[in-house]
This record gives structure tokens, sequence and C-alpha cells, in this order.
């Protein structure tokens, strides 16, 4: 049983440092390119950013799937699931074409540009950021697995 406990813990773990990983230079490409505009190297994003971004999505979705069975502290679930679902939505949003484009139709199509632009770039890198510190502030005291 005590095999099982460690195989999860480490595995969900290591499932966290790769997203977290993988975080760092998705989150230059996207704030870059939002600066430079039109004159951004479209082979960052091409073939940095999107696969970065693919991995974020597949391996948030894993990280809500083994945080959720784990037999963590509560708080070490609520992070790790935290982290995991930003890592998703922010993929998802990522993918969301940039405002003003006339991707989508009147008013409520503009609304929703600006809010994948917003959850893209400002709430989902922080909450992703603060879960990920808590967790590793959990992991530095050793209090993530329940004893």
């Amino acid at each position: 049983m005590q095999d099982k406990k460690n195989k999860n813990y480490t595995s969900t773990l290591v499932v966290f440092w790769i997203i977290f990983a993988a975080f760092i230079p998705t989150i230059i490409i996207i704030s870059l390119q939002s600066l430079q505009g039109q004159d951004f190297n479209y082979l960052l994003w091409n073939f940095i950013a999107l696969p970065l971004i693919f991995l974020s999505f597949i391996l948030g979705a894993v990280l809500i799937i083994r945080a959720a069975k784990a037999h963590f502290r509560k708080i070490s679930k609520a992070l790790l699931i935290l982290v995991g679902s930003s890592a998703v939505i922010m993929a998802l949003s990522a993918i969301q074409p940039a405002p003003g484009e006339g991707y989508y139709p009147g008013i409520a199509g503009a609304m929703a540009e600006w809010i994948f632009l917003i959850l893209e770039q400002y709430l989902c890198p922080v909450v992703l950021l603060a879960g990920s510190i808590g967790i590793i502030v959990l992991i530095a005291k050793k209090r993530i697995i329940n004893s």
C-alpha cells in the first residue's frame, strides 16, 4: 500500500513540475506576442508555444484526475486541482483569435474575445503561479501527503 502511495505521489509531482516548466516559456511567448503585435515572430508561436500549450492542456487534465484520486491533504488537492484547471483554461484561451479580428460576430462575440484575452494573459497565469507557489511551499515543508 505504501508503494502505491509513493507511486501516486511521485507521478503527480512529476506532472506538476512539467506543467510548471512549460508555463514559464509559454507565458513569456504570450506576453511577447501581445506586446509586439504584428511584428511578432510566429515561428516562436508555432514551434514552441503551441506544443507547450498542448502539453499543458493534456497534463493539466491529467493533474486534475491524479490529484482527485490521490490521498493528499485537502489543501494539497485543492492547489493541485487549481494548477491543473488553470493550465487547461489557459490552453483553451490561448488558441482563441486575438480581440478585434472579427471572428465572433456581434457584441457578444466581441465580449467573448476580450474575456478569453483576460483569461489567457492575466487571470490564469496568476492563478497558476499562486497555486504553484503553494504546492512548492507544501513540498518544502513535506506536508502534501497524508501520513
